[in-house]
């Protein structure tokens, strides 16, 4: 597909790559096919309206594959990340496969490997997945799979595959291939107690006292009537939304909540992990994607708890929250999360998802299980076909060979360097580096 016909795209300045594909139809009939690949933010722009329109059309979407969602991600991380378009034979967008790369030193192999994951990843979703027009999906998933066979990574991580037994099925058998091994992963947190491969949710009825009678036991529900009398008849207390005049206040009480509950688990890193919250949260917020409830004691924040709205899906999401757990007179985190279920109810919503983990909590909240899926993808050798690196990794791979030549890992630079030049011959800054490190040695 020529960008530059389109108002507002760029003129691509650089080869794509493309890919067609002849893939048997239901009338037995071959589907011709092209497979693009989108590596800058501008061209990603310029394919909103038709992400769009797939992911209305998708029964499978869910909001981590949305474009609001994978705008931030994207934007934030340019360099990082893939998008394969599938397109048919007339230039109509058939689906849509966003992906993280990373460029990586194995210390077994002593050379640089590509892996990939999904793109959502980047800002931490809990889901990945492929879109796709329902009626194409068998010949876009068999495309896609079909090109990624042809492009140079070694390990290809699908944690958190969120999609149909079908769709798996056919996504996934053309891997099964000698040059690779597909394993089934597990992941758990809290010493192997929490499953991240499960997902509850809850389905949610027309009103919050339908809820409360058909999703809770008897106990749960009656101490959260007995608390919610308590909060609406007390002038201590209050419930507030973040807004824009709040949201920088917001969010800096939510990282700060956040970090005092986690730092003993997250030691060093508590900080760093607050404000990657805080900068995923901020940019739901400014895209209006993201609700943001608080429950206040006087002007002492107790709680706080962040989800995203999914508005096509009917789906409240929720995906981080903070809290005073020296405040003891009330369940904070019962409380928010039962008012953020009667928000959802009360705004129309059908669906309250947890995200990933089977915490017990959820559960008292009326939640039953989804289960997601975490295939790993490995070629058989451990390396990347041939040794050649991905050409989109070629920059990053300049620099880690850079930073090895200044730290004196002479041997490292000087294969990174061999690798940029398999991957792109004649490449002046690579042949540069490694005749300095020639006459160096």
């Amino acid at each position: 597909m020529n960008l530059s016909c389109i108002p507002g795209c760029p003129r691509t300045t650089r080869l794509k790559f493309l890919f067609l594909v002849g893939l048997n139809g239901l009338a037995n009939r071959v589907m011709r096919m092209r497979i693009e690949r989108v590596d800058t933010f501008a061209e990603f722009q310029c394919l909103r309206t038709a992400w769009d329109t797939i992911y209305q059309s998708d029964p499978e979407a869910q909001f981590f594959l949305s474009w609001q969602w994978l705008a931030g991600a994207l934007e934030s991380y340019p360099g990082k990340w893939l998008v394969l378009v599938a397109y048919s034979a007339d230039g109509t967008h058939l689906g849509f496969l966003p992906l993280r790369q990373k460029t990586v030193w194995s210390k077994s192999r002593q050379q640089l490997r590509n892996e990939l994951q999904f793109a959502g990843r980047l800002f931490w979703a809990d889901y990945g997945g492929i879109l796709c027009l329902p009626e194409h999906e068998e010949a876009v998933l068999g495309a896609f799979a079909a090109y990624l066979k042809q492009l140079h990574w070694s390990h290809f991580y699908l944690k958190g595959f969120r999609i149909s037994d079908r769709r798996f099925g056919l996504f996934m058998t053309p891997f099964a291939d000698e040059r690779f091994i597909v394993e089934s992963m597990t992941s758990t947190i809290n010493e192997g107690e929490t499953d991240n491969l499960v997902s509850p949710y809850i389905d949610l009825p027309n009103t919050f006292d339908a809820y409360l009678a058909e999703k809770l036991s008897n106990n749960t529900r009656q101490k959260l009537r007995r608390f919610l009398r308590k909060l609406e008849s007390s002038s201590e207390y209050q419930f507030t939304t973040t807004n824009a005049a709040t949201q920088a206040r917001d969010v800096q009480i939510l990282e700060t909540l956040w970090s005092k509950m986690r730092s003993e688990q997250k030691g060093a890193n508590t900080q760093r992990l607050a404000m990657k919250y805080g900068t995923i949260v901020q940019r739901g917020l400014e895209d209006e994607t993201c609700h943001l409830l608080m429950l206040w004691h006087g002007d002492t924040p107790l709680g706080v708890l962040a989800s995203f709205v999914d508005w096509y899906k009917s789906r409240l999401l929720f995906f981080v929250s903070g809290r005073d757990e020296d405040f003891r007179k009330l369940p904070v985190g019962l409380i928010l999360h039962a008012c953020n279920v009667r928000w959802a109810i009360e705004h129309g919503i059908r669906t309250y998802d947890f995200l990933r983990g089977n915490e017990p909590y959820k559960y008292s909240l009326g939640a039953t299980d989804m289960r997601l899926q975490y295939p790993l993808v490995r070629t058989q050798s451990g390396t990347n076909p041939n040794g050649k690196l991905d050409p989109g990794c070629i920059d990053e791979a300049l620099r880690l060979a850079e930073d090895f030549a200044r730290r004196d890992r002479t041997q490292r630079a000087v294969t990174v360097c061999h690798q940029v030049l398999a991957t792109a011959p004649g490449h002046e800054a690579a042949q540069r580096l490694l005749d300095t490190l020639a006459d160096a040695s």
